[in-house]
């Protein structure tokens, strides 16, 4: 799945995205400079994952 995501603004940013839900959600995928998030998710996981992304500070947009 991919997702265009707010406030992804720097690789420290993607570096939090990806050490705190890479463990759970598998791999992630994200091109700062689109602010485009791309992880293999079930359909079930991907409420969870938006939660746990929100709660990091980071909104989802749209999924793509």
């Amino acid at each position: 799945m991919k997702f265009k995501v707010a406030n992804v603004n720097c690789i420290n940013c993607v570096n939090l995205i990806k050490n705190s839900l890479e463990d759970t959600f598998g791999a992630i995928e994200i091109d700062l400079e689109a602010k485009i998030l791309s992880v293999n998710l079930q359909e079930k996981d991907k409420e969870n994952f938006e939660k746990e992304l929100s709660e990091l500070g980071f909104e989802i947009l749209e999924q793509i």
